[in-house]
């Protein structure tokens, strides 16, 4: 299995993810999170799985090695940032949702206590 293909695909799929997250494009998510985990299954079916492929690297020789660790630590601060975007996204959306359901004529408290429609789970596109 080769190395560089396989980390331009994991990079190009976590870059997508991360713009997208950044743009708030929240209609075009649903394909690049198929992309991405789609990407981050093959890393994981390398032989060896991850720690494998981190082995695979290391015996390299140095004009590949660095580039394809440069890739590597590109997907890997590119996934931590998106993650944290998706953080970010979700408490918005909490926010937006608690906004249109107490601006609501319908706003009513539920029996459980809360504001109805509130923590339905759905993310709300553009408000």
């Amino acid at each position: 299995m080769q190395i560089h293909p396989l980390l331009d695909e994991v990079v190009l799929a976590v870059s997508s993810l991360r713009q997208l997250l950044e743009q708030q494009r929240l209609t075009e998510l649903e394909s690049a999170l198929v992309s991405t985990q789609q990407a981050v299954n093959k890393l994981n079916a390398y032989p060896g799985g991850v720690a494998g492929l981190r082995s695979a690297i290391d015996a390299l020789p140095d004009d590949l090695r660095e580039p394809a660790l440069a890739k590597l630590q590109r997907a890997k601060q590119d996934y931590d940032i998106n993650a944290e975007l998706i953080r970010l996204a979700m408490q918005r959306n909490a926010a937006l949702q608690a906004y249109a359901a107490q601006s609501s004529a319908a706003a009513t408290y539920s029996s459980e206590g809360g504001v109805s429609m509130v923590n339905t789970g759905s993310l709300l596109g553009k408000f």
